[in-house]
C-alpha cells in the first residue's frame, strides 16, 4: 500500500529474520534465477518491485497517482483477455478482476533480447471499466495493460496488475496464476 508522508500506519513488529526486504542480494538472486530459466510471477503492487529491479519494457502508470486522481477501494473491473498465449489458455475473452488501488501498465516492445506479450487489457472506454464497486479515475485504466509477460534471459516474468487469487474471484482470474505456473515448466 502507498503511504503518504505524515499518514499514520500501524505495523506489528516482526522478528528480525522476517523484517526488511529482499535488498540487493535478494534482487540479484531472483534475477539470476530468472535469467537461468526460472519464472517470476508478481501480483498487484509487487509488480512495482519487479519493474524497479528488472530491465523490462513495462511501467506502472498509477505508481505515483494521487488519491484524488485515482482511487479504487476494492472494486471489480472488466479486463479483456488476449487469447493465444499459454498464460491466457482457457480464459474467456472478458473477465472480472478485483482491484484495490491496483496497477495499470504501459508497455513497449522489447529489444531483440526479449519477447513481450500483453495478456490482458482494460477496455478502450473509461465507462466500460467498472463492473461493481466504486472507482475514481477510471480513465487512468482505460486502454492500459492489466497483465503482461516477458522473457528475461532464459526465463520468464509474468506481471498481473490485479490479485488473481482474491477471495470469490478465483474462478475468473485464478487461471492467470495456474497457467503462469504451467508455462514456467513448458519447453
Amino acid at each position: 500500500p502507498r503511504v503518504e508522508e505524515g499518514e499514520m500506519r500501524y505495523c506489528a513488529d516482526l522478528p528480525a529474520e522476517y523484517a526488511g526486504g529482499l535488498e540487493k542480494e535478494g534482487a540479484k538472486a531472483i534475477a539470476d534465477f530468472v535469467e537461468a530459466g526460472g519464472t517470476l510471477v508478481a501480483f498487484d503492487s509487487a509488480c512495482d518491485w519487479v519493474i524497479d529491479n528488472f530491465n523490462v519494457p513495462v511501467r506502472n502508470v498509477l505508481y505515483r497517482a494521487k488519491p484524488e486522481d485515482f482511487s479504487s477501494a476494492g472494486s471489480l473491473v472488466r479486463i479483456r483477455v488476449t487469447p493465444g498465449h499459454p498464460v491466457t489458455y482457457g480464459l474467456p475473452l472478458e473477465v472480472a478482476a478485483f482491484v484495490n488501488d491496483s496497477t495499470a501498465f504501459q508497455t513497449a516492445l522489447g529489444g531483440a533480447e526479449l519477447e513481450r506479450w500483453v495478456l490482458a487489457a482494460y477496455p478502450e472506454s473509461p465507462r466500460d471499466v467498472l463492473l461493481s464497486g466504486w472507482i475514481r479515475g477510471e480513465d487512468r485504466l482505460a486502454r492500459r495493460t492489466a497483465a503482461v509477460a516477458t522473457t528475461y534471459g532464459k526465463g520468464k516474468i509474468v506481471l498481473l496488475g490485479f490479485r488473481p487469487q482474491h477471495r470469490a474471484q478465483t474462478h475468473g482470474t485464478f487461471p492467470f496464476l495456474f497457467n503462469a505456473l504451467y508455462w514456467s515448466t513448458a519447453r
